[in-house]
């Protein structure tokens, strides 16, 4: 036997070989060209991909954004329709419930709460401000929450109230001070109303703040509102009720009276639930009040038994009071922005009405609570000691909200999906379409190259965002919200495909006169097989790094369409049109959170997908594996 024939390996032994190299690790060294030959296209580019950090970075970027936008959609729900402009444009945080630690050893006397900071009195008299400043505005940009006036500082405050965003307080002189947003003169008690106050000697009894308006309730029986020209129009006592007035609440139209003959009075704007709706035993005596609360739209009063009466709005269920609470005596009431809040005799809390920012929302071991601190959408339990024992309702707004008062995180979350669906669905038309002109044109040549190429070269000189603004506005005016999006789709898909059908074209006069396809044509393959089985699968690649860059540029047509106006329409969120307001300078200087956080999101999506595509197309190069 020679020796070539006793050398030789059998078959099964070098197929163990081969397995034993490729999965046992170990120092077996392998010959460098029988590697080469053993690894595929895709695993020589799928290893120049992961060589190249850029490509990686920009792949775990863009899968990031990915399930930030749909799997964030998922757990986030939107409500397009919601709006609440009391809470518009407020800065990023998420602190509005965080208490300072001083105040765990206090008496709490009361808490007032705005917008998005919260007040505490304490029984020295002294003031704790937390939460987070409100907005600056063009108009009064030094006004600060947080910069407690040195006079207020140094009084002995008694009694707090808050607006939307300023604070009144009275101090045990009973003088009333107030800082914080003055666009109507509502922290400060008029001039007239001060000389009154000071020649007759009255005193504040109780205070309340609105919006954009106070009132006070003098120990004359007589009620003073100032500030915005609406409340002070439509909060007028008739003279009949002059010095009769022991307690008031108020909504954002209608204010309800309690007289001295504890029945209810409501004045202001006639028309309403809250105006319309008062129980007549309320109002002619046949029951006694004791206490009054009020949301913007509704009423619950409670009699001298503890029993309770709700009438006003059926806006965010207001009216659906616990039934538990028919048959329990209530000890305390108070009423937030939208909500209700009653505590019973057996110590239990009751909260119903709107429930956007967790308002309904009660922390889990909640014992002993004799009363809640109920203010906009604030809500802190104390108990018998003045110690807060739980605090709920709207912790803030990790990513601002907008001109609506709209959480901007939210919408963003699922503008994103929005935006990155547009852009797939947009360079899926666009790709198709480029792979039939390419094909057919590049294939056949002759009179239909020439005329497929002449129509690319009218769209191509076709300028982008003129038409695709004209076809939208022309075509798309009277459409849907849904309808308008599936029109941006193929408004950007219809107008990108030139470059990719060009690339295409090119690619097949090369690989029409290769051996394989004059094989096919001599094996009678029809031409529409030769074309999408034999010919597409060698331009694939191409194909694939264009789709992976126009889609980036996809995602920029769609947020520029809808930055203009004329993609994606309010109130579904886009990437694109929540920059629409970026258009303002007002937005620019002052709320930098509504058009920097979209914006960074575009960056962020278009950037990613640019660095994976980028990345496919060096590795896609066989020059790479030179290297």
């Amino acid at each position: 036997m020679s020796k070539e024939t006793s050398g030789a390996k059998k078959p099964g032994t070098s197929f163990f070989s081969m397995f034993k190299r490729l999965i046992i690790p170990g120092k077996t060294e392998v010959n460098v060209l029988e590697e080469e030959a053993l690894r595929t296209p895709a695993k020589t580019i799928m290893i120049n991909l992961l060589h190249n950090k850029l490509a990686v970075i920009g792949f775990l970027g863009f899968v990031a954004v990915l399930l930030f936008s749909f799997l964030g959609s998922r757990f986030v729900p939107l409500n397009a329709l919601y709006t609440e402009t009391t809470n518009a444009n407020l800065r990023p945080s998420m602190n509005y419930l965080k208490m300072p630690k001083e105040l765990n050893d206090k008496d709490i006397v009361k808490i007032a709460s705005g917008v998005s900071f919260s007040v505490a009195l304490t029984s020295d008299g002294n003031l704790t401000v937390w939460g987070t400043e409100c907005n600056r505005t063009m108009e009064n940009v030094s006004d600060r929450i947080f910069d407690v006036p040195k006079e207020i500082r140094d009084a002995h405050i008694v009694d707090i109230v808050a607006g939307g965003r300023f604070v009144l307080v009275i101090d045990d002189k009973g003088d009333l001070y107030g800082w914080g947003h003055y666009g109507n003169g509502q922290t400060e008690l008029p001039a007239d109303v001060a000389r009154k106050f000071e020649a007759e000697g009255i005193k504040v009894a109780k205070m309340q703040a609105g919006t954009q308006w106070s009132a006070v309730l003098g120990d004359d029986g007589n009620l003073y509102v100032w500030g915005s020209q609406h409340a002070a129009n439509n909060f007028l006592v008739p003279s009949r009720l002059e010095g009769r007035i022991v307690d008031f609440t108020s909504g954002n139209d209608n204010m309800a009276l309690l007289l001295d003959d504890q029945t209810i009075f409501v004045i202001g704007m006639r028309g309403t639930e809250y105006f319309d709706e008062t129980p007549e035993e309320l109002t002619d005596g046949s029951v006694r009040v004791a206490e009054v609360v009020s949301t913007n739209r509704n009423v619950l009063a409670r009699d001298v038994d503890g029993k309770l009466y709700l009438w006003g709005s059926t806006m965010d269920g207001l009216l659906n009071m616990p039934s538990e609470l028919k048959d329990e005596k209530a000890i305390y009431i108070d009423a937030g922005f939208k909500n209700f809040v009653v505590v019973d005799d057996d110590g239990d809390i009751f909260v119903w009405g709107a429930e956007e920012l967790n308002q309904t929302t009660l922390p889990k071991n909640l014992t002993g609570v004799v009363k809640v601190y109920c203010d906009y959408f604030q809500f802190y339990a104390a108990d018998s000691e003045g110690k807060i024992i739980g605090a709920w309702g709207n912790k803030g707004y990790a990513l601002g909200s907008d001109q609506f008062g709209r959480d901007i995180l939210t919408r963003v979350i699922h503008g994103g999906r929005i935006s990155l669906t547009v852009g797939a669905l947009s360079v899926v038309i666009a790709v198709v379409i480029a792979i039939i002109v390419g094909l057919t044109s590049g294939f056949f040549g002759g009179w239909v190259d020439h005329v497929l190429m002449r129509l690319t070269d009218v769209f191509e000189s076709i300028p982008f965002l003129p038409l695709a603004v004209t076809l939208s506005f022309v075509i798309g005016h009277e459409m849907d919200a849904s309808s308008k999006l599936y029109l941006i789709m193929i408004i950007i898909g219809v107008l990108s495909w030139m470059g990719l059908a060009r690339l295409i074209r090119a690619q097949l006069l090369i690989e029409r006169e290769k051996d394989f396809v004059l094989a096919a044509r001599a094996l009678g393959i029809k031409q529409r097989g030769i074309m999408f089985r034999h010919i597409l699968p060698n331009v694939f690649n191409f194909v694939i790094v264009s789709v992976t860059l126009s889609y980036a540029s996809s995602i920029l047509m769609e947020a520029a369409l809808s930055f203009l106006g004329f993609g994606v329409q309010e109130p579904t969120p886009s990437w694109g049109n929540m920059l629409t307001t970026a258009q303002e300078s007002s937005v620019i200087q002052f709320y930098w959170w509504r058009w920097v956080i979209p914006a960074l999101f575009v960056v962020a999506a278009a950037l990613s997908i640019n660095m994976v595509g980028d990345a496919l197309r060096e590795a896609m190069d066989p020059r790479s594996n030179e290297r």
